[in-house]
């Protein structure tokens, strides 16, 4: 069924190294052109090894502010000028590959299901053990089969009506994916997930550092993806990462902040037994708060079939997750008071 459309495939990166060399490796074990490469500034010969293995090259002018989103569309746009009767196109970011007979599926997928504008799978970590960061994202990565409101970064589309919405918002550092299919499904679409391999991620993290980075930008995407669509969001039933900002928000922000001062006011003066009872009381209903928000993680964790142990770990981190997502609130809006526009959040050092 896969010969009967033409199917593009947009890869982006930069100094990628191996990871790039494995993810066109695996696309060329089961397709051929057109696969365009957009890179972004490289310096580790990424450029040179695209074209000797004959994938086309777009190089991006890095004197413009560098977001996914941009590279993103200008694979896209390459793809729509030289090969106009390309139906679908497989996004793929620099440190995935692709499972073996993923584009076929997802190609025979959209073509029996016309409603459907981008179908993803499974994302899994390449080395999920290696690190404690590796295995918490390797966890984020895993989520229900069947129509969801959001894909990621690897996914397949169909052209003509991706084209048609303009793409991804470059403005966007971060969540570029999910406000696109926000629009898409306002435009009718539905996203579908298939519980099945798509693609290997090597995220390669090994510090708290590069998580809490990550975490920031996570929650700057809330924030710029909130503002966007807040005037409409007031008019649907789906408030657009409303409650994202908000959660962040409260307990990344306001219930440090309380509870800091109920613990400066309970050491800082001898208390009367009924003050005493209310500021103590008042500190264990915060820290319930926490608890209550790991132990819904961990029960949804639980139905994804994590094992107790993971579940626990992964409630714990989104708890404490919570501040630099505060922290990527506050940033995109202190920018926006500013008037700066936002560069990319860089968690990981290539």
């Amino acid at each position: 069924m896969t010969d009967k459309v033409k199917i593009g495939v947009v890869v982006i990166g930069r100094n990628e190294g191996e990871r790039l060399k494995r993810c066109l490796a695996s696309i060329l074990a089961q397709h051929q052109a057109p696969i365009v490469y957009v890179d972004s500034g490289s310096s580790d010969g990424s450029v040179e090894h695209a074209q000797s293995v004959g994938v086309e090259v777009v190089d991006l002018d890095m004197t413009r502010p560098f977001t996914m989103a941009r590279g993103r569309n200008a694979g896209l746009n390459y793809l729509v000028e030289h090969y106009p009767d390309c139906e679908f196109v497989q996004f793929v970011d620099g440190d995935c590959e692709i499972v073996e007979g993923w584009i076929s599926t997802a190609c025979e997928f959209l073509v029996a299901n016309p409603k459907t504008i981008s179908v993803c799978g499974n994302r899994m970590e390449r080395y999920p053990e290696a690190t404690l960061y590796n295995k918490l994202i390797n966890m984020e990565w895993q989520g229900a089969e069947g129509e969801v409101k959001a894909c990621g970064g690897d996914a397949m589309y169909r052209v003509a009506p991706l084209a048609v919405a303009k793409g991804f918002n470059e403005s966007m550092i971060a969540g570029e994916e999910g406000e696109l299919c926000l629009r898409l499904r306002g435009n009718g679409f539905v996203i579908n997930r298939l519980d099945i391999p798509m693609t290997l991620h090597d995220a390669n993290m090994h510090h708290l550092t590069e998580w809490w980075l990550r975490s920031v930008r996570c929650g700057h995407a809330y924030a710029h993806g909130f503002d966007l669509h807040r005037q409409a969001s007031e008019q649907c039933e789906e408030r657009y990462k409303k409650r994202q900002v908000l959660s962040s928000m409260a307990y990344g922000f306001c219930f440090p902040l309380l509870l800091l001062l109920l613990v400066s006011i309970l050491f800082s003066q001898p208390l009367s037994q009924l003050p005493l009872i209310f500021v103590c009381s008042s500190i264990l209903f915060v820290l319930s708060l926490y608890i209550r928000l790991i132990e819904k993680c961990v029960k949804s964790r639980l139905l994804l079939g994590n094992s107790q142990s993971q579940a626990w770990l992964y409630g714990a981190f989104i708890a404490l997750g919570k501040l630099p997502e505060a922290q990527g609130v506050s940033k995109y809006y202190f920018n926006k008071m500013r008037g700066v526009t936002a560069k990319i959040i860089e968690y990981r050092a290539n």
